[in-house]
């Protein structure tokens, strides 16, 4: 791509795609506009942000004063990301008023200020859109992913959006320019890891990938990563307001900045000649395949189809393990081939990274990378670990719910599958319409399943719907039961109790005024809750009349209080006493009865109970897992790796499990704190779930599309730990 840069100015990295066409398919030139960080409801942006957008209802042909060129009147608008400040219903209308009989197709992308406190995907696919797209213009295709996660700040890029992108492009000529949009530029340090974002450009490099246009940063500038142009485009609303514009005239791409709603683009953000096909070469990994279990010694196969001298092929695994690869053949196809020892590895879930270079100077330094491809395995080690793997096709924060032989599990895809643990064969998938992040709760043997869409189900043993209810908006909230009813809240703020045989209303609680997104807790007739508006509340289960109140240590605190609200992590009660973790990480611990304020204390990201209900556990931002007693004393500490996210640690059968942010799963004793076995359960892509157990096998979900069932009877050293019952 480098070769075709005219003059390297600051470029997009999110993540929407556009392919355009070859040369000969671009019908006619035209203009779009990249509108991005609209923040409506924002105080900073409450003037500027529906100004600048109103004045693109102005714009005819347009000055780029910095290239002596001018550009068409704009055909369309694309914009990339955190159109709202909170997310909710009444922010998505204001944002909407924004763009209010538009005369030109406006296409809308979310951004982390649009998923992580009152998620906007139903309302976003109640006026008929859905979360990712593609269309063609005039020669080009153009697509737009979400890199926002549902319901958390951190982006992530699902599997099932990988599967959808391929399956998208699979009718479109390579040759035909391609255009990508998204809200988090690439490179950046937030995803999960590189694996994270390989997955989306290893299907780019197939493509004549033109432009990553992506928003996030508040910046206009080129951002490339690597062989990729990426741009961001600053923001409608500050602190620099405007838009840019995305001008194709003739064979060249061109992008400038229209600050403040003016006629004239003259900040240049880049210019480039558009090829007549991929200038990255077609490159596959031949072994490990997709997926693949393998042993001590990985053997690694690749190929590259270009005309280019390749000088050096290398790999990484994991991004920790690196070597060179053994290079044949000659231009139009190159081998690379080697073998490592990953005996080292822990079992489970890694990646494979393997790149050719072209030497381009006497002074190798890898040389001009021409070729890379990335794959995920799964390394077994001589004890076995894995009782089994279900590809999901669809990355999933639901934790999976285990009952009479079944595990029950939902994802992103909207997909509720009920795996038989044995064998882990799926037995039946029923189709909800919307992701599934709650997790699954059993009910005298039926399970009861929500969705985005606040579509509350109940289906029996067999896959057979029993009965629905219709919430007002997105259901996230894990159902709880609590004296024979379930419980759970909803992104409008109300928390519902249902009769669980017939799905009928039986109480509302309609106190909390924004998203109740989190696990309720339920014990002696109450059900206790923590909501986006800063506190966590005590109700009656009865009739859902509120008993008291309050607010979050992080809410206390901190200036921004709806942000730090004790909200993505559920509350636990023990001896009395009700302990709940905030997005300030910190831990309020309230008097149950009274809601009284006892104490608090740092750096605790999520709280769960032990099984006997005396003590609670801490999953702690300093990686460790701690055991602490109703007073708060410390009965025991480990390092568990175990990060920010708000997912409990549980016990079974004197057992604690906990998956780290990238999916090390940890299982400790609960008497001495001592650990049993660590196992990887995802490819260093996250894992939001907690992880559940029958006793016999450790089951959790990650962001790969993976279900994975662990063997319980493991020890740390990979000998024989304990046994399972026959």
């Amino acid at each position: 791509m480098r070769g075709w840069l005219l003059k390297r100015v600051p470029i997009i990295a999110f993540a929407l795609c556009f392919v355009c066409g070859v040369h000969a398919g671009i019908t006619q030139d035209f203009t779009f506009v990249q509108a991005t960080d609209v923040h409506a409801c924002s105080e900073r942006a409450a003037e500027t942000s529906p100004r600048v957008i109103s004045k693109i209802t102005t714009l005819s042909e347009t000055d780029l004063a910095s290239y002596g060129v001018k550009a068409p009147k704009p055909d369309f608008v694309i914009v990339t990301g955190d159109l709202t400040e909170f997310g909710g219903s009444d922010c998505w209308k204001r944002y909407l008023e924004y763009w209010e009989n538009f005369p030109i197709p406006v296409h809308h992308l979310l951004g982390n200020h649009d998923t992580t406190w009152h998620a906007i995907l139903k309302q976003l696919r109640e006026t008929g859109r859905e979360p990712w797209f593609s269309f063609d213009h005039k020669g080009c295709h153009f697509v737009g992913l979400t890199t926002a996660t549902v319901q958390d700040p951190r982006p992530s890029i699902g599997e099932e959006q990988i599967n959808w992108l391929k399956k998208d492009l699979s009718d479109i000529s390579p040759e035909t320019p391609l255009f990508v949009a998204f809200h988090h530029p690439i490179g950046k340090g937030e995803f999960a890891s590189r694996y994270d974002y390989d997955r989306l450009l290893d299907v780019l490099r197939e493509r004549n990938t033109i432009l990553l246009i992506a928003g996030h940063s508040h910046k206009f500038v080129s951002e490339p990563f690597e062989d990729f142009d990426q741009i961001t485009a600053g923001s409608t609303g500050y602190p620099t307001p405007g838009v840019a514009l995305i001008s194709i005239v003739g064979d060249v791409v061109r992008a400038a900045y229209l600050s403040n709603g003016g006629q004239t683009a003259a900040t240049p953000i880049i210019e480039k000649k558009i090829p007549p096909k991929p200038v990255y070469a077609k490159t596959e990994i031949v072994w490990p395949k997709p997926r693949v279990t393998v042993g001590e010694i990985l053997g690694i196969a690749a190929y590259t189809t270009t005309e280019v001298k390749i000088a050096r092929a290398t790999f990484t695994v994991d991004d920790s393990i690196n070597g060179d690869l053994h290079i044949a053949g000659s231009p139009g196809r190159w081998t690379a081939a080697g073998w490592v020892d990953i005996s080292s590895l822990t079992a489970g879930a890694h990646y494979l990274r393997v790149e050719f270079y072209a030497n381009t100077s006497s002074n190798l330094n890898n040389g001009r990378k021409v070729g890379s491809r990335s794959a995920e395995f799964f390394y077994e080690p001589p004890d076995k670990p894995t009782a089994w793997r279900v590809y999901l096709g669809a990355s999933t924060k639901c934790t999976p719910t285990v009952a009479d032989g079944i595990v029950y599990v939902g994802a992103n895809d909207g997909k509720l599958r009920a795996i038989d643990i044995k064998t882990g064969k799926v037995i039946w998938t029923v189709e909800t319409g919307a992701e599934i992040v709650a997790q699954p709760l059993i009910v005298e043997g039926n399970v009861i399943v929500a969705n985005g869409l606040g579509l509350v189900q109940a289906f029996s043993k067999t896959g057979k719907e029993l009965w629905k209810f219709v919430a007002e908006d997105a259901v996230y909230s894990s159902p709880t039961l609590v004296d024979g009813k379930i419980a759970f809240g909803c992104n409008n703020g109300k928390l519902y109790i249902l009769d669980p045989s017939t799905g009928t209303q039986l109480a509302i609680n309609d106190d909390a005024t924004y998203t109740i997104e989190s696990k309720p807790f339920s014990i002696g007739g109450r059900v206790y809750y923590g909501a986006w508006d800063q506190y966590v509340r005590c109700v009656k289960a009865s009739d859902g009349g509120l008993v008291w109140k309050q607010l979050g240590e992080g809410s206390l605190v901190q200036e921004a209080k709806r942000y730090y609200s004790p909200a993505d992590a559920g509350p636990v009660v023990a001896d009395g006493k009700l302990f709940v973790a905030d997005r300030d990480y910190m831990l309020t611990i309230i008097d149950a009865e009274t809601g009284e304020r006892l104490d608090a204390r740092k750096s605790v990201s999520a709280t769960g109970l032990s099984e006997d209900g005396k003590f609670v556990y801490l999953r702690r931002t300093d990686g460790k897992l701690e055991k602490i007693d109703s007073s708060g004393k410390e009965i025991w500490s480990i390092f568990c790796d175990t990060g920010y996210i708000p997912a409990a640690p549980i016990e079974k059968d004197g057992v604690v499990y906990v998956a780290s942010d990238l999916g090390m799963v940890s299982a400790v004793s609960a008497k001495d704190g001592k650990l049993l076995w660590r196992y990887q359960a995802s490819p260093r892509l996250f894992v939001m779930s907690s992880v559940t157990s029958d006793g016999r096998l450790a089951y959790v979900t990650s962001f790969d599309g993976m279900v994975t069932a662990i063997r319980c009877d493991r020890a740390a050293d990979g000998t024989s730990g304990l046994q399972l019952s026959p």
